[in-house]
């Protein structure tokens, strides 16, 4: 798990929207701030993804890293591994400390994420 989360963090900061958008299934379940956001479809996953991404460059980040993981293994197939993350600027400070519950599905092709809760802190 630890090894897709952080090719999954190199992706994200390096803005491969397509590589990044493939880890996500469709329908999509995202929960920030204690609202859900329904994504309908792949357009619908791919475009809130790319609004993720542009707010992180526009702040200055340029790397994330991974300050705590914990999995939970709910079955063989499904887990729920909540990070909490680091986005650091291009001089490797800290811009920001966030914590992301996501509830995981192993499909054959590998993971893939099927709804995330960000923690409001």
């Amino acid at each position: 798990m630890e090894q897709f989360w952080e090719a999954y963090s190199e992706r994200y900061m390096a803005s491969d929207l397509d590589a990044v958008a493939a880890l996500y299934e469709a329908p999509f379940l995202a929960v920030r701030n204690g609202r859900p956001m329904h994504l309908l479809d792949r357009e619908d996953v791919r475009a809130h993804i790319a609004e993720l991404m542009e707010a992180y460059r526009n702040a200055g980040a340029r790397r994330a890293t991974i300050a705590n993981l914990q999995v939970i293994q709910l079955d063989s197939a499904s887990s729920i591994a909540t990070i909490r993350w680091n986005a650091l600027s291009e001089e490797g400070a800290v811009l920001r400390e966030f914590t992301v519950s996501y509830q995981m599905l192993r499909q054959p092709e590998g993971w893939k994420i099927l709804s995330y809760t960000y923690h409001a802190d």
